[in-house]
């Protein structure tokens, strides 16, 4: 195929668009639909995913240590369980800073009945460090490498907490393969249906561009681009749709479920269509040139 030849193939597939404004209608309603739930599933499954990273920085582990050790030989062996590179943070806990917190809680209001332990800590062996690592999957395996510890005498962390939140990942990410590759087969079908349903009804003007020398690359360039196009716009529609209504949803959300905005934080518009834009896209013109060239292999012989 020629390039110079482009923009009238260009032209033509676009005019056949306009041509066969029916089942290119339903085909790039069908798309839109199909994208929208692409989009509306990533948006659902990115701040889900969002929500539970979120949960999983605030599930810490908290280590004990032998109480003949000072606080100079607890933080020495606090910077090395720091230096393992599954460890996102580390939060250390003195002996007295453990006490105050106590009494704030515990005698609040009766401050005055704490005085009696002003010279004697009831906490004096309590110094801790609460660990948050940078991937909940890995706590058991990291739990028991603390418990080998020389000087660590006990070792609390919450197992029940860690396995939801593993199996919630796991799941998300099954999740979003299995819907990602439902829609794009439904998508691809329903593209070659509107592309063949185009070659049904031009065949007898393919013939007559066959009979006087059409190359074969002629005749097919202007259904592909058809579908492209279709393609294309089948995601840009839904991508509009999502950016003007996705701050509205939010700020439903948060004015309805005040408790759980204060808990954890929607990703922004801008930080979902980083992703969402580019994939959208590319899913959308990857459907529309698979559809295509499936119905033209299949309806269109050479």
């Amino acid at each position: 195929m020629n390039l110079r030849n482009l923009p009238y193939l260009v032209a033509q597939g676009i005019r056949s668009i306009f041509k066969h404004l029916g089942s290119s209608l339903f085909s790039l309603s069908i798309m839109v639909f199909t994208i929208f739930l692409f989009d509306a599933a990533c948006v659902l499954l990115m701040n889900i995913r969002n929500f539970v990273s979120e949960a999983e920085e605030k599930v810490g582990i908290t280590v004990f240590f032998d109480e003949d050790l000072n606080e100079d030989e607890i933080k020495l062996i606090g910077k090395g369980i720091g230096d393992n590179q599954v460890v996102e943070r580390m939060v250390f806990t003195s002996a007295e800073e453990a006490w105050n917190k106590y009494k704030k809680i515990y005698f609040a209001g009766n401050e005055h009945l704490a005085e009696g332990y002003a010279e004697d800590n009831p906490l004096a062996h309590s110094a801790s460090y609460e660990i948050f690592l940078n991937d909940i999957r890995r706590q058991q395996d990291f739990v028991s490498y603390l418990e080998e510890i020389r000087g660590v005498r006990k070792v609390n962390y919450s197992n029940v907490v860690a396995e939801g939140l593993k199996n919630a990942s796991s799941l998300l990410s099954a999740g979003t393969f299995v819907i990602l590759g439902i829609l794009m087969i439904v998508a691809v079908s329903l593209i070659s249906n509107s592309i063949a349903m185009t070659i049904s009804q031009r065949r007898e003007e393919i013939y007559i561009m066959r009979y006087i020398g059409a190359t074969n690359g002629f005749i097919r360039a202007p259904l592909m681009i058809e579908g492209i196009v279709i393609g294309l716009l089948g995601s840009a529609i839904p991508l509009l749709i999502v950016w003007f209504t996705y701050p509205l949803l939010v700020d439903h959300m948060q004015r309805r479920y005040v408790a759980l905005s204060n808990i954890f934080a929607f990703l922004s518009r801008e930080e979902l269509f980083r992703f969402i834009a580019p994939v959208s896209l590319a899913l959308g013109l990857g459907i529309g040139l698979v559809g295509s060239a499936f119905s033209i292999k299949r309806h269109l012989k050479a």
